[in-house]
C-alpha cells in the first residue's frame, strides 16, 4: 500500500528547509481573507515550527505536508489537517496550492491522497472544510472532492468593512 503518493506528486512532511517556501505562501495576502488570517506568520516562526515538526498528528492535533512533484520535487503548495480529534475521529483540512501551479489538478490529487491516509493510518472517519462563501475556487474543489455542503454561518468572517459567509463542508471517509 503507497499511501501519501500518486503517479505525479507526493506529500511528505515538512523540512527545515520549507520554511521559505511556507514563508512565501503566507506573504500571498489575497489569500488572507479566505482562510481567516489577519497577519502572516514570520519566517522565524515557520523556521521554528519545521524545526520543531511533531511527527504524531494526533499528539499535536494538526498535520501539515508539503506537497510535492515526483519528478522534479518541486514544492507544488501545502495540505494542512488541523483540529484533529482521536476520539471522535474528525478533522478539518485545508490546502494551498502555489500560484504557478494552480488550475492542474494538484489539490484534488492531494486531498485525495490525504484522505486515504488519513482513514487508513490516523483511523479518521470524518474530514471537514471550512470555506469562504467567496472563495469560489474552494468551493468548486471541495464539491469536485465529494464533500457535500453542511451548513452556512452567515457574515461569520469580518475583513475590513466587509463580512463574509463561512460555508462548512464535510465528507464521510
Amino acid at each position: 500500500m503507497k499511501l501519501l503518493t500518486d503517479d505525479i506528486i507526493r506529500l511528505r512532511a515538512v523540512e527545515p528547509d520549507d520554511s521559505y517556501i511556507m514563508w512565501e505562501m503566507e506573504q500571498d495576502s489575497e489569500q488572507w481573507v479566505h482562510n481567516g488570517m489577519a497577519a502572516p506568520y514570520s519566517l522565524h516562526n515557520l523556521k521554528e515550527y519545521s524545526q520543531n515538526y511533531d511527527a504524531d498528528p494526533m499528539h499535536a492535533g494538526q498535520l501539515r505536508l508539503i506537497l510535492e512533484l515526483i519528478k522534479d520535487k518541486s514544492v507544488v503548495g501545502v495540505i494542512d489537517l488541523y483540529d484533529i480529534s482521536p476520539i471522535h475521529q474528525t478533522a478539518f483540512i485545508g490546502v494551498y496550492i502555489r500560484p504557478q501551479f494552480r488550475k492542474r489538478g494538484y489539490a484534488l490529487k492531494s486531498i485525495a491522497l490525504l484522505e486515504e491516509y488519513s482513514h487508513k493510518l490516523l483511523n479518521l472517519y470524518h474530514i471537514g472544510a471550512k470555506v469562504m462563501a467567496d472563495n469560489l475556487r474552494s468551493v468548486e474543489l471541495f464539491n469536485k472532492a465529494g464533500y457535500e455542503l453542511r451548513g452556512v454561518l452567515p457574515r461569520w468572517y469580518r475583513s475590513g468593512k466587509s463580512y463574509h459567509d463561512l460555508l462548512l463542508y464535510s465528507k464521510l471517509l
